[in-house]
């Protein structure tokens, strides 16, 4: 089947198949004059895409899923089960309040609620504003987990040591632009940028030759005017200074990977892939 036929069995856009195709998802083959020639299992594969996008899977997840003959599904349904328990449990929480019940009933059911938060929401609830948008919004794939109890100390260390700081200061215009780029993210878009990275980290070698043209682009946007007078580079740069003058690397970095298992692993290939990085850049 050409696109064209594929594309009126899915009724996806030329841009989402071309998309699943980036990420592996389809491995249609071409034809000597360059078309792509989709089969009945690129087909099966790109329906099956469109109904677990509408579920509200991410890709990572949606790789996992065709990957385990679906059998993934049962673990991103005991996550949504979760989920929606603990909303459940939000919302019995506030007719309570609206009941005006005893004051330590509606505390002990807030502490049960806080035992299931993810690492995430307690870091989103600990620092809210545009200081915890820019401090953990690159660490959220690593902290969807709960909290164990190793992890409890170098947790409670963390959060000392981000409150001890200096308050991190930018100018209202450029507050204003990190709360509109975020609002220009969902949720799912983040964690789709954050899965790449962790898609790169993971096999970096053939990232790196399937998306060549990606960082050759991405570098040379990197040296453009339009980035060096950008109000991202003004901000990564105080960003980076703040966290240099405050031994950030030195002190939390290291207390992240106590309290989050998948960060510290992520962290080690992170070093591996770095050398790499370096040696291909010489």
């Amino acid at each position: 089947m050409l696109r064209n036929e594929i594309q009126e069995k899915t009724g996806l856009t030329r841009k989402a198949i071309e998309y699943y195709e980036e990420k592996g998802l389809i491995k249609p083959l071409r034809l000597e004059n360059g078309y792509r020639n989709y089969s009945n299992e690129d087909l099966d594969i790109l329906n099956q895409i469109s109904l677990f996008r509408k579920l509200g899977l991410s890709i990572a997840e949606i790789k996992e899923s065709l990957s385990s003959d679906c059998k993934f599904l049962a673990s991103i349904l005991r996550r949504k089960d979760h989920k929606l328990e603990i909303e459940k449990k939000r919302k019995d929480l506030i007719e309570l309040i609206l009941k005006k019940e005893n004051p330590k009933v509606i505390g002990d059911k807030i502490a049960i609620i806080e035992a299931e938060e993810s690492i995430c929401e307690k870091l989103s609830n600990a620092f809210p504003g545009y200081f915890g948008q820019l401090m953990f919004s690159s660490y959220q794939p690593f902290l969807n987990e709960r909290l164990d109890k190793e992890g409890k100390a170098s947790y409670k260390k963390f959060l000392a040591y981000l409150d001890s700081l200096p308050p991190f200061r930018l100018s209202k215009k450029e507050q204003a632009y990190i709360e509109e780029l975020s609002g220009a993210y969902d949720m799912k878009d983040l964690e789709e940028l954050n899965e790449s990275k962790i898609e790169a980290v993971d096999n970096y070698d053939q990232w790196l030759k399937e998306n060549e043209d990606m960082v050759d682009k991405y570098q040379e946007y990197k040296n453009s005017n339009e980035y060096q007078n950008s109000p991202m580079k003004i901000i990564q740069e105080k960003l980076q200074k703040y966290m240099v003058d405050n031994k950030y690397y030195e002190t939390a970095i290291p207390l992240i990977r106590k309290f989050s298992k998948s960060y510290d692993d992520y962290y080690q290939k992170l070093l591996i892939v770095n050398d790499k990085y370096l040696e291909l850049n010489k």
